[in-house]
């Protein structure tokens, strides 16, 4: 009967788990080899491109640094250049302030005086500096601001794989959704089934409790029967006995009356034989005599 109302689903995919395990997680569906296969080699392919991916960023993170390091030399260089440089202007300079002043006197006089040529130098070399501090600034801003691309992007790849095991969580949570609804469907009709089996239990239960007192009485009635028929063997043998008693008896009676009537034939055949032996010879003596008188009488003639 349970065989009969199985689900044809349940008959071909026999099921390894409850649907408690299902909820509680308990247990791991098994793989495929194939499935472990292409899992080995998707996570193999994976950690080749991340390591691949990582060597690369490396390398290209130090070619900057060494780049910025260059520029920053470079640019501490020209800084230590542009001093004796400026002190090489600065001597032309004074000569050339000393050939105006004389030339002042001589004519007219020079509009930049020493101490405003010492202020507007000071300020070039301020701005000269400041320009490769902020073009060096500028430099590292780019290589953070790469970094930080570089990042973003190894973020939105982070998310997009997120978002697609989100998308498969998801997918997965509608298939468990489906399957604890199927199993619900199932536990219901299995209830269902079940409620009639112990319905038909019980039924069967009460069939069984009469039939064993039904047995049991008529166990009581063969042992009744049984008592009478030891009692009617019990008869019967002593019937038999005395039947066969009775019958030793009558032959014994019938074996006397026949010896006894052999007896009285013997004694009678005995009389009979002696009898005829006496008529036998009185037959002979009449015959004898019949001879005499007849020769008498022949002779007589």
């Amino acid at each position: 009967m349970e065989n009969s109302k199985k689900h044809w689903v349940e008959e071909l995919f026999s099921p390894r788990f409850t649907a408690e395990d299902f909820l509680h997680e308990s247990i791991e569906p098994k793989l495929l080899i194939s499935e472990k296969l292409a899992i080995e080699r998707a996570s193999k392919l994976e950690a080749i491109y991340r390591a691949a991916l990582c060597e690369f960023q490396e390398k290209e993170n130090r070619k900057k640094r060494e780049l910025l390091s260059k520029m920053i030399v470079q640019e501490s260089s020209v800084q230590d250049q542009a001093v004796p440089a400026q002190l090489a202007t600065c001597e032309p300079c004074k000569k050339a302030d000393n050939d105006s002043t004389a030339a002042a006197k001589s004519s007219v006089h020079c509009i930049w005086n020493e101490k405003e040529l010492n202020l507007l130098r000071s300020e070039m070399d301020k701005k000269h500096s400041e320009g490769a501090h902020s073009s060096l600034q500028l430099a590292a801003y780019k290589l953070h601001t790469s970094e930080l691309k570089a990042k973003q992007k190894e973020t939105e790849r982070e998310l997009e794989a997120l978002k697609m095991a989100l998308a498969a969580s998801k997918r997965a949570n509608e298939c468990k959704n489906v399957l604890i609804h199927q199993l619900k469907k199932e536990g219901e009709k299995k209830g269902a089934d079940l409620q009639a089996l112990r319905k038909d239990t019980h039924q069967k239960c009460d069939t069984v409790q009469d039939l064993t007192t039904r047995l049991s009485k008529a166990r009581e009635e063969i042992n009744h029967l049984q008592l009478q028929n030891s009692d009617l063997k019990q008869e019967l043998n002593s019937i038999q006995q005395q039947h066969q008693l009775k019958i030793i008896i009558a032959s014994e009676k019938a074996k006397l009356k026949y010896e006894a009537q052999m007896k009285k034939m013997q004694r009678e055949l005995e009389t009979l034989k002696e009898e005829r032996l006496v008529e036998s010879h009185q037959r002979a003596q009449d015959v004898a005599e019949l001879d005499l008188l007849r020769r008498l009488y022949i002779h007589e003639k």
